[in-house]
């Protein structure tokens, strides 16, 4: 058996939603109960070569008629952390007699029973040379029988499918990169597809969306003089045979090739064993490769190119392709001259960038999104699952490079909001008062930016209308409040974030006290500025001067192209700063105006503001009821779920939530005073559509059609 290291970090649970050990996260207590009760000692089937080394997140499924237990989710003590030998310790007491023990691991909150039910995808990747990503696709199981005992039940996991190693070689192709691997059986044999596995039986059974096919896309891995090894999931067992095979290889300032081919396999595929394919593709005839990416600077599809910070994509399993070389939009923002604020407004020329590598930053659900590369100055990524399947949904950022394999600065950096709505069908229309008219026509999307649904967040576990949360004047997206903080009572005053990860799919911590700025890492600074001229090197960098209220070292007014000015109609434009996707920008000053009979601040508590007052919620019993949410006066389908902010408290940058619950809206236009932008804020008792705040604040953004 080929020795790799496929288990070492942590990814077989990944997918279960555990927890990390930083400040920023609860830790589940997993130590031993001080009575005796049911624990196991797990480890892996893969022997001294191939051992599983848990982590603080791994999970497993326990199944036992005797406890009644069905599905319930154990994780590792922390004394197994980094072990090959798991200690899994439960609450459960012993009960008479024999016991016979299920379990199963990536744990899955689906499973109803020992009947489990998943997907073996036909589409994997890769990030380098690293094999980790095949605990996302792998199933570990084990039936254990035992009776009362003071001692952990040991336990032995199982694999069930098997692995193919994709052994490449190559002498002419050295110095390119592989993009893709695709290994497909020619008698037809499954090799990936939806499936059922019976605990009990240990029967595996293709239920739907059977492949003969797999594909590897890789990415950041180059050919050179030794082996590229490539590594894949597949169905097992499956008997000897012969599979056609194409490696798509690309260099800069070349056009990819593929390079197609047969292999054998002479003792076929086993379950727990890996396999070894033997691929020396310079024999292999070439084709120029197509390239079926979809082009996001081209939304229309008829030629004309827009660029953004933020780019929508929505279809699963598509590889898709946007810019590299281009800041923003692109657009030059003017000097203001005679300019009559309080801060500065100097105009701002972007420059063309030239990258020489992109990497994924962060992402909210591992493989989210994955194959992130630069190709002939365009940024290429792809979606995670099987093309016209279903998507999982969520955010991520990825960054261009000053020097090869991420070295360097980051030059620039976009957010990617995977999403399948189709957000410009959803926008709504907001008629204005006479007073603001001068604003001009009022569409907006129908949801935060960021966020996955429309309207209400709900209770633990569902804050998908939140969004992002930015601070004013920037293109970078910050994370909201964590799903296990939705609900409750003192959870929301002051949260924790929601968890990323990295593009192997292990969890960022948060640094709340870091001293220095780093660019790939996050950082939330409470005495620090970020320097003018390194805006965009930054994107996980969240700053904060008390003295300045501002997150950048000197107060800025055009970031998002409106510099004050006291004139209705003066709404300014895009920025090269702006953060919204094309055909969006950040709204103008007036958005919140409809929500009071006279677009004024109102108060549910003053007696001369109640005629003006047009909130639902006069307690926050009623406003945790309702979702969070505000609706415009007159009625309307509108709605602004409180996404709270970040914000300074105990010393430290948190998700915040006072106990009034707090909606806190970014808005274009600075306000007359360096340390503030106007925003539109309201909470139970307030709505404030003329209300302003401390710019390094993190708060929501509703993008606005570009007029």
């Amino acid at each position: 058996m080929k020795k790799i290291s496929l288990f070492a970090t942590g990814l077989l649970c990944a997918m279960a939603g555990g927890t990390s050990c930083s400040d920023d996260y609860a830790v589940p207590d997993y130590s031993r109960p001080a009575s005796n009760t049911i624990a196991f000692s797990c480890q892996s089937a893969w022997g001294e070569d191939n051992r599983t080394l848990w982590t603080e997140e791994s999970r497993i499924g326990l199944f036992c008629g005797q406890t009644n237990s069905s599905n319930v989710a154990l994780g590792a003590a922390a004394i197994s952390v980094g072990e090959p030998l798991g200690l899994f310790y439960t609450k459960l007491p012993w009960a008479a007699g024999e016991h016979t023990f299920y379990l199963y691991m990536p744990y899955d909150e689906a499973n109803a029973s020992t009947r489990l039910t998943g997907s073996l995808g036909a589409t994997q990747f890769q990030n380098g040379v690293s094999a980790a990503h095949v605990a996302q696709s792998s199933l570990a199981y084990a039936a254990v029988t035992s009776v009362e005992t003071e001692n952990p039940v040991a336990v032995t996991l199982r694999h069930v499918f098997g692995y193919l190693d994709l052994a490449v070689t190559t002498a002419k192709w050295q110095g390119w990169s592989v993009e893709s691997v695709v290994v497909t059986s020619k008698s037809g044999t499954t090799l990936a597809g939806d499936y059922t596995f019976d605990m009990p039986t240990a029967k595996l059974a293709f239920t739907g969306n059977e492949s003969p096919s797999v594909t590897l896309k890789v990415s950041g891995a180059t050919l050179g003089e030794g082996t590229f090894h490539g590594y894949a999931a597949v169905a097992a067992p499956v008997g000897a045979g012969t599979y056609e095979v194409a490696v798509q290889v690309a260099k800069d300032g070349e056009q990819s090739i593929v390079l197609k081919g047969e292999a054998s396999l002479a003792e076929g595929i086993a379950p727990e064993a890996v396999t070894t394919m033997a691929l020396a593709v310079d024999s292999f005839d070439e084709e120029i490769a197509e390239d079926d990416s979809i082009d996001l600077s081209d939304p229309d599809g008829d030629g004309v190119k827009e660029t953004a910070n933020c780019y929508v994509a929505g279809a699963a399993g598509r590889t898709y392709r946007f810019p590299a070389t281009v800041m923003g939009n692109g657009y030059t923002t003017p000097a203001t001259a005679d300019y009559a604020g309080a801060g500065i407004a100097p105009g701002i020329t972007p420059e063309a960038l030239a990258p020489k590598s992109a990497q994924l930053l962060w992402q909210t659900e591992p493989n989210l999104i994955a194959d992130v590369k630069l190709r002939s100055n365009q940024v290429y990524f792809t979606l995670n699952g099987e093309a016209g399947g279903a998507l999982k949904e969520g955010n991520a950022v990825i960054a261009v490079f000053s020097e090869a394999d991420g070295g360097g600065d980051i030059l620039w950096s976009w957010h990617i909001w995977v999403t399948a709505a189709d957000l410009d069908a959803a926008v709504q229309t907001y008629t204005l008062y006479d007073n603001f008219a001068a604003a001009g026509p009022t569409v907006l999307m129908d949801r935060n930016l960021g966020a996955l649904k429309a309207g209400m967040w709900g209770t633990n576990g569902d804050n998908l209308a939140l969004g992002l949360l930015y601070q004013w004047g920037r293109k970078d997206p910050f994370l909201n409040i964590d799903d296990t903080d939705i609900g409750g009572t003192g959870a929301l005053a002051i949260g924790r974030l929601r968890k990323t990860y990295d593009a192997a799919g292990n969890a960022l911590s948060v640094d709340n006290a870091a001293a220095e700025y780093d660019a790939t890492n996050w950082r939330y600074f409470t005495a620090k500025t970020i320097p003018a001229d390194r805006i965009a090197r930054y994107p996980m960098n969240f700053g904060y001067l008390s003295t300045s209220n501002n997150w950048l070292d000197e107060a800025r007014d055009d970031l998002w192209g409106n510099p004050f000015s006291g004139e209705v109609g003066e709404t300014g434009h895009k920025s090269v700063y702006d953060p919204c996707p094309p055909g969006y920008r950040v709204p103008h000053r007036y958005i919140g105006t409809m929500f009071t009979t006279d677009g004024k601040n109102a108060s549910n508590k003053n007696a001369a503001d109640l005629a003006r007052w047009k909130g639902q919620y006069t307690t926050q019993a009623e406003i945790q009821g309702a979702g969070g949410n505000i609706y415009p006066y007159g009625g309307g389908s509108a709605s602004y779920p409180l996404g709270g902010m970040l914000f300074v408290s105990g010393g430290k940058i948190v998700p915040f939530r006072t106990g009034k619950y707090v909606g806190a809206y970014h808005v274009s236009m600075p306000a007359n005073n360096v340390k503030t932008s106007y925003r539109f804020y309201f909470d139970y008792g307030n709505i404030k559509p003329e209300d302003s705040n401390a710019r390094y604040v993190g708060a929501s953004i509703r993008c606005m059609k570009e007029q």
